[in-house]
């Protein structure tokens, strides 16, 4: 009979990163599977952890709501069961450590099941290179990984200290996610760092974090990508020098002069950090082409002072189908595909206007009246040549054309199907349109999947207020898209705030389950960078059920 050596205890995390997880501590006399049930009062689950995880070490309890007594009870081999009792830390009480979730909408059922897993960060209502010391430190300094269940109540959370952007769920079931100081880190779901990765030539300097490893680039940013082979996918910017340059996004013949651009670079490295491969923007795309928001002073607050934002990568994905990478570039307004054998264009998504010469070969058609994508972000495979993404909407026209007003500019989730052999390309569902009563403005970020039952899951990452005063002024003419306008309003200085759905993928786009990121007094801006959905919180070698 299994004989408990050490008698089982629970204990609260040490590492206070990760606050609500909880460590089962016991010794027993063989090596052998043991079974954690948790019971909360409204779900029993068992977790069962295998004889090759050592209990005097603790075993990870995730999943635990807030301010909650937990009854665990752990069964070992043939050893009686022991039951105790844990009560889990409140959530901060304090709005601006802790945002509040709004669940408009929860039905279980109907749902994909598992745990919505987010990037949150924060702000002060107003520009970036308006912002005091104070405020700029506030937004940078701070950011959460939060995991929410299927009601949309908080179980489980991790507090950086800088400023995270996305975040992708490994293999193993640790998370990995980019800093925007161009650190790339792994952390187990007891918050623990791994690994850490740093962009070796990023402007702040090296890391100083023992066993940090060093990535030949300048920077490492926005949405990290895991292969099947075990490598990873990250963008890095390239700043270059460009003789000749334009000065302005809407007259053409405007002087132009010497000017520094950042352009990006996919690279593929391993987990060792050599780089395998790579595709770099300078040496594939026409730099004489570009997208409204050139100018913008996004590198300004990154390390690189008056540098010109040319391409805007925000997202990378491999597609197992044919060996190839897609990329989203923003300020391209452009989804590309690319052999990732020859570095070829397979093809490219997106307004078919300034493509020259060899690159008109490459765009696809649409098979009806289709809605360009603008300043979109981070395309998803969803299966074979189909890929959903997040289209911000944003200025819906190339220069030197008109932009549309920001009424005009709604944000949605859409899901398109390629043919490649016709070069075509067809949309197949959206989360909105012009008749949708629930559509927002979110002029940058989010994210879009499909689910394991096929439902969408869609994140509004920072969503215009939503009132009568400030609908006036979003309708009016005088708010602007140019960060650098003192005389009109940008919606950076509102409080912007998220909203996560899951919706069926039909013509009905029913929502299943809805749940709102917001300052109660709107006195906060929150940012939904992006997420994903996990069956479980757990290694992938860890079991996790729901008891009968």
């Amino acid at each position: 009979m299994t004989t408990f050596t050490i008698q089982p205890t629970i204990e609260q995390n040490p590492n206070q990163r990760a606050p609500l997880v909880a460590l089962v501590r016991f010794g027993v006399d063989e090596r052998v599977s043991a079974t954690i049930e948790i019971d909360d009062g409204r779900r029993l689950r068992n977790v069962t952890y295998g004889p090759d995880y050592a209990p005097e070490k603790g075993l990870p309890v995730i999943g635990l709501r807030a301010d909650t007594a937990h009854r665990i009870t752990i069964t070992v081999g043939t050893a009686d069961s022991i039951e105790l009792v844990y009560r889990t830390p409140a959530l901060p009480a304090d709005k601006v450590e802790m945002p509040t979730f709004n669940t408009i909408k929860s039905q279980p059922n109907d749902m994909a099941g598992g745990f919505t897993i987010l990037s949150i960060r924060r702000g002060a209502p107003t520009r970036a290179i308006w912002m005091s010391p104070g405020q700029f430190a506030f937004m940078r300094d701070w950011s959460l990984l939060v995991a929410l269940d299927e009601e949309g109540e908080v179980v489980w959370y991790y507090k950086a200290d800088s400023r995270i952007a996305g975040v992708h769920r490994l293999a193993n079931g640790n998370l990995f996610y980019h800093h925007v100081d161009f650190r790339s880190v792994e952390i187990d779901m007891c918050g623990n760092t791994i690994r850490t990765f740093f962009a070796d030539k990023r402007p702040f300097g090296p890391v100083d974090e023992p066993g940090a490893i060093g990535i030949d680039a300048q920077s490492l940013h926005h949405q990290p990508h895991e292969m099947p082979n075990g490598n990873y996918l990250a963008l890095t910017a390239n700043a270059k020098e460009i003789e000749n340059y334009y000065t302005s996004e809407t007259d053409p013949d405007a002087p132009r002069a010497k000017q520094k651009v950042v352009g990006d670079k996919i690279v593929e490295f391993t987990p060792e950090g050599e780089i395998v491969w790579d595709w770099n923007t300078f040496d594939h795309l026409d730099i004489w082409r570009f997208g409204y928001l050139l100018t913008e002073v996004y590198w300004h607050t990154r390390g690189f002072p008056g540098h010109y934002d040319w391409t805007h990568g925000n997202g990378v994905s491999y597609d197992p189908h044919d060996d190839s990478v897609l990329i989203s570039l923003r300020h391209q307004d452009a989804v590309i595909k690319i052999d990732k054998a020859t570095k070829e264009i397979i093809w490219i998504l997106g307004d078919h206007k300034g493509w020259e010469g060899e690159f008109k070969k490459k765009l696809l058609t649409p098979t009806h009246d289709l809605r360009w994508h603008y300043h979109g972000h981070n395309p998803r495979v969803s299966g074979k040549n189909r890929f959903v993404m997040y289209d911000n909407g944003v200025i819906r026209a190339m220069p030197p054309e008109p932009i549309a007003l920001p009424h005009e500019c709604f944000a949605r989730a859409v899901e398109y199907e390629v043919n490649p052999e016709t070069m075509e390309v067809t949309e197949r569902w959206t989360s909105s349109d012009d008749d949708d009563e629930s559509r927002v403005i979110s002029f940058a970020m989010g994210d879009a999947h499909r689910l394991a039952n096929g439902n969408m899951m869609v994140i509004d990452s920072v969503c215009l207020p939503q009132h009568e005063q400030l609908n006036r002024r979003v309708t009016a003419a005088d708010l602007t898209w140019n960060q650098k306008r003192r005389d009109e309003w940008h919606p950076a200085d509102f409080a912007s705030w998220g909203r996560i759905r899951e919706m069926t993928n039909d013509e009905t786009r029913s929502v299943v389950y809805e749940v709102h990121v917001r300052h109660p007094h709107e006195l906060i801006t929150w940012e939904c960078f992006g997420g994903t959905r996990a069956a479980s919180l757990y290694p992938a070698s860890v079991t996790e059920a729901d008891s009968d």
